[in-house]
Parts: C-alpha cells; sequence; structure tokens
C-alpha cells in the first residue's frame, strides 16, 4: 500500500500561517509578538494565504479605507474556505476590538475575533476552533497583552520594533484608538532595556521605538522617554535609535535635550500637527495652538539644526473652512516638512467628533484639499531632496527595490529612503552612497562608494 501523502499535506498545512498586516507600525509589531506565540506551537509562515492552515488578519480601525481594505481581503477568501473548510480565519487588533461579533455576523466564514489585548492566547483560541467551537470572541480583556517576543519573529534581522508603551491618554476627537487601545501604560525601563540588549545580541543596529504617543512614555519609576533615550543610547553595538509617534506639547525641552545628546538618535521626527487652523485643532480636542507648535520646531531645530520633521493632516474636519484650509498650507510652508501623510476625514463610530459634528464638508471639498496639500508637500520634498544631489550618504541598507530589482534600497539618518545599484551581501550594512538625482520620494545614488564599518 502506498503512503497516504494527502494527510501528510493535511497536517503540514494546518501548521502553516499566513498573516497580514493593515496599519500601523504598532500592529507590525503586534504581528512579530503573534509570530513568536504561533512559532513556539511549532508553526511555519507563508507569505501566501492559498497553502496556509491558518490566516490571521493584524487590523486597524483608524480609517474607513483600512476597514474597507480589510472587509474586501475577507469577501475574497470565502472561495478558498470553501475548498478547505479545515482552514482557519481569524480577524485580530483593533478592528476586532471595535466591532467584536459584529464581523462574524457579517462574515459567516470567518472563524474567530480577537482584540488588541488578547493576543497572547491566538494559538488556544486556534486550537478551539479545530476542536469545533467555531465564532470565537476574545475582546474583554483589561490587563496589558503579554509582550514576551522570539526576537528573531521580525522581517528584517538588521533593525526592530520595540513597543515602549500601549493605549493613549489623549482622546483626540476624531481618533478611535483609546477606545480600542485603551489608556496609556508604560513598561519598566529595565524590561524595556534588556530586551533592547537582546535584540542588539541578535544582529539588530536600528531600533525604533513605539507607543501611539510614545513622548509620553513615564514608567513610574523616575525614567520618561529622555531618560530612556539617553540609558539605551549607551548600548554596544546599536547604531541608530528613533522613536513614533511623537505629541506635539509633549516635545519639551528635557527630550530635545537628549535628543541633541544621543550619539544614536536618528535625525527625524514624526510630530503630527493635524492642522494649521487653531479654530480646527480645538474641535479635534488637539491640546496645542500652531503658536505652541511652531515655537516647538523652532526649539527642536535651535537644539538639532539638522531635523528634519514628518507630519500628518487631516483635511475636511467638520467644520473647516478654506480658510482653515489655507492656514494649513502656511504651516506646510514655513515648517517644510520633509514628509506629510494626509488623510481625506472620514467619521468613526464612537468617537465623539462622529457624535458632536454630523455636518460634513463635502467629499468633493475634500479630496481637492488632499490633492493641494500634497502638491503642496511634494514641492518641498522636491527641493529637499534636491540639496542631497551630488553628496555622500549613509544608508542602512534595507533590500532589493521592489520596483526595480537592479536597485537596492536603504534609509540615512534623516529617513530619506535611497536606491542604488548594490548587492545582496551589503543587506543589513551600512554603506556610503553618492547620490547623483532625487525625486520627491526618493534619492537615488550612482555608486556606493564603500562599506561603512
Amino acid at each position: 500500500m502506498q503512503p497516504d501523502d494527502s494527510t501528510d499535506s493535511t497536517i503540514e498545512r494546518t501548521l502553516r500561517a499566513h498573516l497580514q498586516v493593515f496599519g500601523c507600525q504598532m500592529n507590525k509589531l503586534d504581528a512579530e509578538l503573534i509570530r513568536s506565540v504561533l512559532a513556539e506551537r511549532g508553526y511555519s509562515f507563508s507569505a501566501s494565504p492559498d497553502d496556509a492552515g491558518l490566516i490571521l488578519f493584524i487590523t486597524c480601525s483608524v480609517r474607513d479605507h483600512a476597514e474597507n481594505r480589510v472587509h474586501s481581503r475577507l469577501g475574497v477568501l470565502k472561495a478558498l474556505k470553501r475548498r478547505h473548510p479545515e482552514l482557519v480565519i481569524g480577524i485580530m487588533g483593533c478592528m476586532a476590538q471595535e466591532h467584536g461579533k459584529a464581523l462574524l455576523r457579517q462574515h459567516p466564514h470567518l472563524d474567530l475575533v480577537c482584540g488588541t489585548r488578547d493576543f497572547h492566547g491566538i494559538a488556544d483560541l486556534v486550537d478551539r476552533v479545530r476542536d469545533g467551537q467555531r465564532g470565537l470572541t476574545a475582546i474583554t480583556s483589561l490587563e496589558p497583552p503579554d509582550v514576551a517576543r522570539d526576537e528573531s519573529q521580525r522581517p528584517f534581522p538588521f533593525k526592530a520594533f520595540l513597543g515602549v508603551m500601549r493605549g493613549c491618554n489623549q482622546f483626540c476627537s476624531y481618533c478611535i484608538v483609546p477606545y480600542v487601545r485603551g489608556r496609556e501604560e508604560s513598561r519598566p525601563a529595565a524590561e524595556i532595556e534588556a530586551e533592547a540588549r537582546a535584540l542588539i545580541a541578535d544582529g539588530v543596529k536600528e531600533i525604533t521605538l513605539l507607543g501611539q504617543a510614545v513622548n509620553r512614555y513615564d514608567d513610574g519609576q523616575g525614567h520618561r522617554l529622555p531618560e530612556l533615550l539617553l540609558r539605551l543610547d549607551r548600548l554596544p553595538g546599536l547604531r541608530r535609535l528613533h522613536f513614533v509617534t511623537s505629541y506635539p506639547s509633549h516635545v519639551d525641552q528635557a527630550l530635545i535635550d537628549a535628543i541633541a545628546a544621543c550619539s544614536t538618535a536618528t535625525r527625524f521626527l514624526h510630530v503630527p500637527a493635524q492642522s494649521g487652523s487653531d479654530a480646527v485643532l480645538r474641535r479635534m480636542n488637539r491640546r496645542y495652538t500652531t503658536f505652541e507648535y511652531l515655537e516647538m520646531v523652532e526649539r527642536l531645530r535651535r537644539a538639532v539644526p539638522d531635523m528634519e520633521l514628518g507630519s500628518d493632516f487631516i483635511v475636511g474636519f467638520p467644520g473647516e473652512s478654506e480658510q482653515d484650509f489655507s492656514a494649513t498650507l502656511a504651516l506646510v510652508e514655513e515648517v517644510g516638512f520633509q514628509q506629510s501623510f494626509v488623510f481625506k476625514y472620514s467619521p468613526r463610530p464612537g468617537t465623539s467628533a462622529a457624535r458632536q459634528y454630523t455636518a460634513q464638508v463635502p467629499d468633493e471639498i475634500k479630496r481637492d484639499r488632499n490633492q493641494r496639500l500634497l502638491r503642496a508637500q511634494e514641492k518641498i520634498s522636491l527641493a529637499k531632496n534636491a540639496r542631497h544631489v551630488g553628496r555622500d550618504v549613509e544608508v542602512l541598507v534595507e533590500g532589493r527595490s521592489q520596483r526595480d530589482h537592479s536597485r537596492y534600497t536603504g534609509r540615512t539618518v534623516y529617513n530619506n529612503i535611497v536606491a542604488f545599484p548594490g548587492s545582496k551581501e551589503m543587506v543589513g550594512a551600512f554603506v556610503r552612497v553618492r547620490i547623483a538625482s532625487s525625486t520627491a520620494l526618493t534619492l537615488i545614488g550612482d555608486r556606493v562608494l564603500e562599506v561603512v564599518p
């Protein structure tokens, strides 16, 4: 009798997982933590859903567009589920936390819904589904999630995210995050340092500290973000230290001084302004004025003259007039952001803005302002990147370019994307590249001058 290869194939497929990540860097870190949990149970991972026995979506609820993408992907999986009834499909993260059982009703082929604080139990949930308990939800935990990780479960061996805090207390009127991620909770500095040391020992050269409002980090034991940066800056082997996302009114002088003092601190800071209009900022419940934002930028650039800045903006917030939008354009021009992410406002159920402001800016005006702001930022980015032409820049090589496989890409200490002729041996190394041309998004190098020790 011939051996039953199909049985072996089914068993192998059962322990093969495919993860799709939507949204912010915190979701990407959560995906790494989820991979750690599954790897401990013997799972391997597939880049394709077609040969996986477990498909998990780590989701975002910040904007309609992010949720719509998940619903669309779930719809596509119906046919795969029919072909492989044993396939387990789950939604995790913010969308799961927000909608819960409603997702199971909307997508009958969905097996489980797991929220932002319950992901450490995902392997047990999957086992329960396979034992016949379909339609499971885990969205009720009030305890901080277990953030223990397998340091090797990350996409890049030479760089890593490190979560220092979770949740948010800011309650911006448009934002769902405090409701789905919970209140701010900071990890002890000693625990963070121990994880950083383990990552560095595993080959990490660049660490990005994560928090919804990361510069509000405070472990209650005398360590705020400035002290944490200085502590991590001393770790042997660490080359770059970055942190996102910062809340403008908490970029205080102590933090600015710490950035200036840290040899590893990158020279790029993402500090979302969201609007240049004080009236709109008040309705957004952003706790600063445009004047205070500009004052923060001035203090930062006085201490660190070469600091580059990035921002987020929401256009078409309820009540935004053309004058309000013009104030945003003026802020972008005055600050000279290296990059800006621009979003059209969409009401998020459960937020105070959705309840309070029912009159919406027309969609055609939102689209127009979105394009005008993007064009203004593109003009600034083009001019900023052109200044690098003819210069040599140091790049941490991340891998082969997705657009042009003859080139490799990486980032500078200023967060510039650089494309250049390289080789796979350079991946994970620092190299010095001569810049020959530029676009609004990319510096283009014509040759590598040297590998930097």
